[in-house]
């Protein structure tokens, strides 16, 4: 059964592989914009959540962003994440799913976009675009671990703008 309309609440990294503050600041302005709460930045990278977000529109974004510059110097990971409450009652959210964000994001190489397995599997469940698009990979992060994540795959033909 497709959910098209179905939320999720996820945590986001971009990263630039050399310092880039122009597109992490217009990376920032436009998450803002559709919600999402930035954690942290600076020159090279953003950290980022966005808690019931509908659909797949911050991957696609993310799709978008690490196309649009040439030479490639975007990449970007993103995780599920569970939304927790501070002892104000806040909501935050779990370090486990922002870790897991910043790793795929550093294991990415320029102008791809990881996602968790357990992200891209609810994308998949839920027939959420780019659901189509995710290939299962083997990546090494920063740490020496091996994992797995899904390389969201360019539309074929797709235009590049920025």
């Amino acid at each position: 059964m497709t959910t098209p309309n179905a939320s999720f609440h996820i945590a986001g990294c971009a990263l630039a592989v050399e310092p880039d503050p122009r597109a992490i600041g217009d990376i920032v302005e436009w998450l803002q914009r559709y919600g999402a709460s930035i954690l942290s930045q600076d020159e090279r990278h953003a950290l980022f959540v966005r808690f019931d977000a509908v659909g797949g529109q911050l991957v696609l974004f993310g799709c978008r962003a690490a196309m649009a510059r040439r030479p490639a110097n975007l990449r970007f990971g993103y995780a599920a994440v569970v939304k927790e409450a501070d002892a104000g009652g806040q909501p935050r959210a779990a370090e486990r799913g922002l870790a897991q964000a910043r790793d795929l994001a550093g294991a990415a190489q320029a102008g791809q976009v990881l996602l968790s397995s357990q992200l891209a599997s609810l994308m998949q469940l839920s027939e959420i675009e780019p659901h189509e698009r995710l290939r299962s990979v083997r990546v090494p992060f920063a740490d020496g671990r091996i994992g797995s994540a899904f390389l969201v795959e360019p539309l074929r033909g797709a235009s590049v703008e920025t």
